[in-house]
């Protein structure tokens, strides 16, 4: 890919560069990707510049973005004209650092032609009083948290929130070693193989990352996948049989014989779905749902109606959210804490 004149105008700066289709009304779909890969609840706003040169988030000009103040001169006025155009955001989300404390993170999202890229190498650290309402509102309710208040009272919530969370945490993340188990490294991407033929390779690429955390310890823990772990119905209304993943029945069995679940927990899982395409399975959507929620069937389209919002899914991508649950449809699944 040719280089953009923005990449070389900040050159001494690290650079992340993807291809992308442009969006006018948020991240292009690259830029999103880049940011999805940093955060598991990632949250997006778009940037400004004010007129003294400063450059915030959202829509206070006070919630302002100190790291810019490191972009070299001589690209200062590149990267603050394309922020300008309004190709510029910052993606925002929640990790656990090197002490296993969870804290907020922010990664900046620059579109120029046909390029992504981003000022840092990686996501850095970002104290909630800088976070746009928006923001810090769309994190609380990720975590489930009350989302009611102004800016100051959600920036003060999501902070206590996050202090709570870190207190029963373990102050590190070294491999614990299990008692009498041989290292044993299992490579991820041979270990799904065995399911070739049955998933997309889509479906195949999660699970093979989910391998990876199963055996973090090195220690020759397998990703297990229960009978049902698949509801095979058609969920859109084409008449072809569409597949529901439950994240409830996936485990990890160690060395020791020991079974967890691995993708799923008291507040909810992750579920799967892929929709058939002329007989041939597609991985659709991948996302976090919680007991009770539900998917439904409608003629043509499927509707996810979750504690997060209510979603339509049609034609391979998931719309905004919706104002209210549409009238009709029936209930396909609804997620529960053990296995449908």
């Amino acid at each position: 890919m040719p280089q953009s004149v923005l990449g070389f105008c900040v050159a001494s700066v690290f650079l992340l560069a993807v291809g992308i289709g442009y969006s006018k009304d948020g991240p292009s779909p690259k830029c999103l990707q880049v940011g999805s890969e940093a955060f598991e609840n990632i949250v997006t706003s778009r940037l400004h510049v004010s007129s003294d040169g400063t450059v915030f988030a959202g829509d206070n000009a006070e919630d302002t973005q100190s790291a810019f103040a490191n972009v070299p001169e001589r690209a200062r006025g590149l990267v603050e004209q394309t922020i300008r155009d309004g190709k510029g955001f910052a993606a925002f989300g929640t990790k656990a650092n090197s002490e296993n404390q969870l804290e907020v993170r922010v990664l900046y999202l620059l579109e120029d032609a046909d390029t992504c890229v981003t000022i840092q190498e990686k996501p850095e650290r970002i104290s909630p009083i800088y976070l746009p309402e928006e923001v810090s509102r769309a994190l609380l309710l990720y975590f489930r948290q009350p989302t009611d208040g102004d800016r100051v009272e959600l920036r003060s919530r999501l902070q206590a929130f996050l202090t709570k969370a870190n207190e029963g945490r373990p102050t590190s993340t070294a491999p614990r070693i299990v008692k009498g188990a041989k290292p044993r490294r299992i490579d991820a991407q041979e270990y799904v193989k065995k399911w070739q033929g049955r998933f997309p390779q889509a479906m195949l690429e999660s699970l093979a990352r989910l391998q990876d955390v199963c055996n973090a310890r090195n220690d020759g823990s397998e990703l297990d996948l229960a009978n049902d772990f698949v509801t095979g119905r058609d969920i859109d209304g084409d008449g072809d049989e569409d597949w529901i993943a439950n994240g409830y029945g996936v485990f990890c069995t160690g060395p020791d014989g020991r079974r967890r679940q691995l993708a799923g927990d008291e507040k909810g899982a992750t579920v799967w779905i892929m929709l058939a395409d002329k007989g041939e399975l597609q991985l659709t959507a991948e996302l976090r749902m919680a007991p009770g929620d539900t998917i439904r069937q409608y003629d043509g389209y499927v509707v996810l109606d979750s504690k997060l919002g209510v979603y339509s899914l049609k034609g391979g991508a998931l719309s905004e959210p919706l104002k209210s649950l549409p009238s009709g449809g029936t209930t396909v699944l609804t997620l529960s804490k053990a296995l449908p």
